[in-house]
């Protein structure tokens, strides 16, 4: 057939197929990132991503849809933009400013998938890479409830701004377990819930990704940042039925800092801790001398190549937290560095949680 002849669905459907094959990749590579590595992981992208955005502007953003999907046309193109903005920025060149450059990429990334995720209705190739494998889409519940999926809350005099997603098929009559996830380093909480919708999406939980007061986490007990996310936790459970019970906190890096300090300092809050790629913070010797929070589980996960905290301190820390009484398992990935754990939260991190009795 030729290219003149496609139609407006045909193309769609093309522009689909490339856009999937992206966002699988891109996260892929995002979650496989360490030193060493971003010129063949740039190489890999560029073997994927080919011409698709370039052809984009000038054989799909020009179309004139069916009626039927009219509105669909321009915000499509807007999300594909930004996926575009996220490839372009990526592929910057490697450098001393290289990590500033992904930031940025991963923020234009994000920006595109938010708005795919209003789409996915319309899009049925799309809809399924925010669903684990096998699993049905929440169904929106009756109009007039409490909000669902994606809210963003803004930051106040009592607490930082944070993300929330709500399963669309909530229903106040049942509570529901939340996941709070904790952002790395100069991240943001609006990013860093996307390394778990898929999984609390697919499994009915609610997820609160908080943004830290300041570019990171607060490591000091008290902690300001403590107060903040309490704050946030308190204003989630007045609005929406959480299961107290099943409350469990995670965190990667930096957020991994802070899950000890924060679940030690609050340990009645949450059903387990997972702490991700981090290192355990002086600051919490106080309170495992005391022995605050050896009745709450904790799931270490870190990687063999991580060049941030080496893993021979992590080894040490499960060995004395096991010394000193803490339930503590380990999981050492041997292939994982220090990058985004999207499988890792699905194949790992929500299985233990899962596995916890309810408290």
């Amino acid at each position: 057939m030729a290219n003149e002849d496609l139609t407006y669905a045909d193309r769609l459907t093309a522009l689909q197929n490339k856009v999937l094959e992206f966002l699988r990749t891109f996260e892929s590579i995002q979650e496989e990132l360490r030193p060493g590595v971003l010129a063949e992981s740039q190489a890999r992208l560029v073997s994927v991503v080919r011409d698709t955005f370039r052809r984009f502007e000038s054989s799909f953003v020009p179309l004139t849809p069916p009626a039927a999907t009219k509105e669909l046309h321009q915000p499509l193109c807007a999300a594909i933009r930004e996926l575009g903005k996220a490839y372009e920025i990526f592929m910057s060149k490697p450098g001393p400013e290289w990590t500033l450059a992904f930031l940025h990429s991963r923020a234009a990334f994000c920006r595109g998938l938010y708005q795919l995720y209003e789409l996915r209705d319309q899009l049925p190739l799309v809809a399924p890479h925010f669903l684990t494998v096998g699993a049905k889409a929440p169904a929106p519940g009756a109009p007039g409830g409490p909000s669902t999926g994606f809210i963003q809350r803004q930051r106040n005099t009592d607490r930082s701004d944070y993300t929330l997603y709500v399963p669309e098929d909530y229903l106040q009559e049942k509570p529901i377990p939340l996941i709070v996830a904790l952002h790395g380093g100069y991240g943001q909480g609006y990013e860093y819930v996307w390394t778990w919708l898929r999984a609390a999406r697919s499994r009915g939980y609610a997820v609160l990704a908080p943004k830290s007061l300041g570019d990171t986490w607060d490591m000091m007990v008290p902690s300001s940042d403590t107060r903040s996310v309490v704050r946030m936790i308190s204003e989630v459970v007045s609005e929406y039925s959480i299961d107290p019970a099943r409350v469990y906190l995670t965190g990667l890096s930096d957020g991994g800092i802070f899950t000890y300090i924060l679940g030690l300092e609050q340990p009645q809050l949450f059903r387990g801790l997972a702490p991700i790629a981090g290192a355990l913070h002086l600051t919490v010797d106080p309170m495992l001398r005391q022995g605050r929070g050896k009745d709450t589980p904790m799931l270490v996960v870190h990687g063999v190549h991580d060049f941030i905290f080496p893993v021979a301190y992590t080894r040490q820390t499960c060995n004395l937290l096991k010394s000193i009484g803490y339930n503590v398992t380990y999981e050492e990935l041997p292939e994982w560095g220090h990058a985004y754990p999207y499988s890792i939260n699905e194949r790992l991190v929500l299985p233990w949680f899962e596995s916890l009795p309810a408290k």
